[in-house]
């Protein structure tokens, strides 16, 4: 099997999904031949259709309009212009109309309208050039087997109207892709459908296509065009049902939020067992990811609070329970990521699941916390207090390697991450002067994710009767903030260091990994002050977001995956905490430059991280070449954003909701939130604002609520 082409650029590649499949085409909605695009149908971490392309009279088509709004439809327009000459010598161009319209459900399906709009009779041939690699989402990164060998992909098959490819794997496991047409094409070869087609003067044909792939000998359910359709246009309806509504004066802020909410349905999909899932992002992360789903679903608590239960729920389900080197597992430890193609069940790769994550374990009890203040769900707490003590003693006993009261990571597994933050890149984390920190390394905001969990987790085991653990949570977590402030303090930067190395030295290097503390509520109230005016210096702010690092460090590349580039969610997570410590001015201002670096990504979506470019440098965000997009947490940051500006903060088993120091920016003059859920009940809230004054409304409430507002 040859190696595909590097992957270089993802910016033009038009993205579909429904469940575990997806669909990557460029704008033409070709897939084609040695793209450097990842283009492709994927399902389960596998592509099962590598190439398809269409011409009409040997001739690639003229592109008019390519767009995928609905997330689980693509619409093509193309035309075909075609020279007609009278009998005068007078030439004229008339066209032919090509309509490409795709659904992604089990199968991908698609209907090629062709229509002639000239005034005489034309002969069009359509031809569809196919192919299936059966490539590893891995090997279609880059990633090389080292250890197993490729499987063996068997002839493909041709009937009548169909051609069928298949592949039996190095796991052991058969996979196949079905190509089936509507009408039969004129000509069917192994990797070629032509259909003759002549039409008169407003004449149209239809073709059909479906693909299907299939993993063993499980056959999905077999539907039409309009069948899929209405199903899914009812499944987004529903998600949108259960979901907080917005209504803005600014048309922008509405199109972010409304596409933040459509993403997220986008990237729900069902495990083996029908249970709920986030994908982290399309391509690279279209899987379960602990750290991901976990930021993500705190996002989105004001928005759809239960997707916070089905996070803890799922992860809880595969929490670590052994010692097992290739997968860095060990007991009570949440998993980073779980992979199910032919990789991972051939032991090329750990993945299944792999545990190399510092911080999702941590963070899973984080937003327990929250997702009981949002909701009150007493008995989902209490049906998960094992998970959470066992989270609690992974922290203790297996994250603090050296016993020195800090958690640390260093991975076992020989295809492990170097790196196990949420800065999981190879070059990463790195000193000063560019050289890579060796570990165990304890970072920064680890800690202050520690603290989170532990300082809050102390509420829900009075409210469980645990006193002892109660007490001692409490104990543990004040004895980690004094020690914290003492140890990763850098008096002369006025800042905390990204990180302490296994010989216990400050990683000086400045970084956006701090302003993580914020939120956490770990950093001492007078240092907070001096974090907040680092984190808006312009060398960490760019203009359009803080950098992962600052531009005045010698590692800094403002290309780099995380060494200098700017992260939505990363930076929704620093301006919420800087809204909570009571810094309205630079919470906005980060808040503000996210915005408005938003605005210029089509359909209104983050993507997954952009380039670092100063906005005096550079008048638009320059993007990275291949991010995902959608990307979960990139999705939920301008929820968090809202959030932040609103003040917004939930206490459900106390019936409260609480409107803190409410501030919109100079660029919105009101917004209303609907069917905000606050425990059982609902509540819609208007803010606007009048001479810089945001005041706040409460038009409707159902159920036992109180709203209180300080300004």
């Amino acid at each position: 099997m040859a190696k595909p082409p590097a992957v270089t650029d993802i910016r033009d590649v038009q993205v579909i999904k429904h469940d575990r499949a997806f669909f990557l085409s460029d704008r033409f909605g070709d897939v084609l031949e040695d793209n450097q695009a990842a283009l492709g149908l994927y399902y389960r971490d596998t592509r099962f259709l590598s190439r398809l392309e269409l011409t009409v009279n040997e001739l690639r088509p003229l592109l008019l309009h390519s767009s995928t709004e609905r997330n689980y439809w693509q619409v093509v327009e193309l035309a075909y212009p075609i020279t007609v000459v009278d009998p005068t010598g007078f030439e004229s161009q008339q066209n032919v109309s090509v309509s490409r319209s795709r659904l992604i459900g089990d199968s991908l399906l698609e209907r090629i309208l062709v229509a002639n709009y000239g005034s005489e009779s034309h002969g069009v041939r359509v031809k569809l050039e196919f192919d299936s690699d059966f490539l590893d989402v891995f090997e279609v990164r880059g990633y090389g087997r080292r250890n197993v060998q490729p499987g063996q992909a068997q002839p493909p098959v041709v009937g009548r109207n169909q051609v069928r490819f298949g592949y039996l794997g190095a796991d052991g496991v058969s996979r196949t892709t079905t190509i089936r047409f509507s009408p039969a094409p004129d000509e069917l070869a192994a990797n070629t459908a032509v259909f003759e087609l002549v039409l008169a003067h407003g004449e149209r044909a239809e073709v059909i296509l479906e693909i299907t792939p299939e993993i063993g000998d499980v056959a999905p359910t077999r539907q039409g065009i309009r069948e899929v359709r209405v199903r899914l246009e009812r499944q987004y309806a529903q998600w949108r049902r259960r979901c907080t509504r917005f209504r803005a004066a600014n048309t922008q802020l509405t199109r972010f939020l409304d596409r933040a909410i459509l993403d997220l349905r986008m990237l729900l999909s069902e495990d083996d067992q029908g249970r709920p899932y986030l994908d982290a992002g399309v391509p690279w992360f279209s899987a379960l990811f602990g750290r991901d789903s976990l930021i993500t679903a705190y996002e989105c608590l004001g928005v759809n609070p239960e997707l916070a239960w089905g996070v803890l729920r799922g992860l809880a389900n595969l929490q670590g329970t052994v010692h097992d080197d290739w997968r860095d597992e060990e007991p009570g430890k949440i998993l980073h990521e779980v992979r199910v193609g032919e990789l991972a069940r051939s032991g090329e790769i750990p993945h299944t699941p792999y545990y190399g994550t510092v911080d999702a374990t941590p963070l899973w009890l984080v937003l327990l916390t929250y997702a009981y203040t949002w909701t009150g769900d007493m008995e989902a707490v209490r049906a998960l207090w094992p998970n959470a003590l066992a989270a609690l003693e992974w922290i203790d006993r297996h994250g603090d390697l050296d016993g020195d009261g800090y958690v640390e990571y260093r991975k076992r597994s020989p295809r492990g991450l170097d790196n196990q933050g949420w800065k999981d890149s190879w070059n990463a984390i790195v000193h000063p002067d560019g050289t890579l920190v060796r570990g165990p390394i304890a970072l920064v905001e680890v800690q202050a994710y520690v603290y989170q969990a532990k300082s809050r987790l102390v509420r829900l085991a009075r409210a469980l009767g645990e006193e002892d653990v109660a007490a001692r949570l409490e104990r543990e977590a004040a004895d980690l903030k004094d020690r914290f402030n003492r140890d990763f303090w850098m008096e002369r930067e006025g800042y905390f260091a990204l990180a302490l190395d296994g010989d216990k030295r400050q990683v000086a290097t400045i970084t956006s990994n701090p302003g993580h503390c914020l939120w956490s509520g770990i950093v001492d109230e007078e240092k907070a002050a001096r974090v907040a005016r680092k984190l808006v210096s312009p060398a960490l702010s760019s203009g359009w977001g803080i950098r992962t690092i600052a531009s005045r460090q010698r590692p800094f590349d403002p290309l780099g995956y995380h060494t200098g580039s700017v992260w939505p969610h990363d930076n929704a997570l620093i301006a919420h905490g800087l809204k909570l410590y009571g810094f309205d001015a630079e919470a906005s201002k980060v808040i503000d430059q996210l915005v408005l670096a938003g605005s210029h990504f089509a359909l209104g979506r983050f993507p997954e991280l952009f380039c670092g470019y100063s906005s005096e440098e550079v008048p638009v965000p320059v993007e990275y070449p291949v991010a995902c997009r959608p990307q979960a947490w990139a999705s939920g940051a301008p929820l968090l954003m809202l959030r932040s500006y609103a003040g917004i903060t939930a206490d459900a088993p106390e019936g409260r909701l609480y409107i803190v120091r409410p501030q919109l920016p100079d660029w919105l003059d009101r917004i209303e939130i609907l069917g905000m859920r606050v425990g059982q009940a609902r509540v819609d809230l208007t803010f606007s604002s009048r001479d810089g004054v945001t005041a706040t409304q409460v038009p409707r409430k159902e159920g036992d609520l109180e709203v209180l507002i300080r300004q």
